[in-house]
């Protein structure tokens, strides 16, 4: 999967909106919009080995230069 793939319009599995988790098992992938990921959050934990949300903003933590 490269960056020009997260920028593409998927549609959720579920419904016509755009996909923003891409759930991976053993036998194939599905798309959901937030609100079918919640809906069906315990079967797809249970299904998926993997599970990639689009457009996460991860925290980096800061460096900070400490002073002895």
């Amino acid at each position: 999967m490269t960056s020009e793939d997260l920028n593409k319009w998927i549609k959720c599995d579920s419904c016509s909106a755009q996909s923003k988790f891409l759930a991976r098992g053993t036998s194939g992938e599905l798309y959901f919009c937030g609100h079918h990921r919640n809906k069906y959050s315990e079967t797809l934990d249970k299904w998926a080995y993997e599970i990639i949300e689009y457009d996460k903003k991860e925290e980096v933590p800061q460096l900070t230069e400490e002073r002895i």
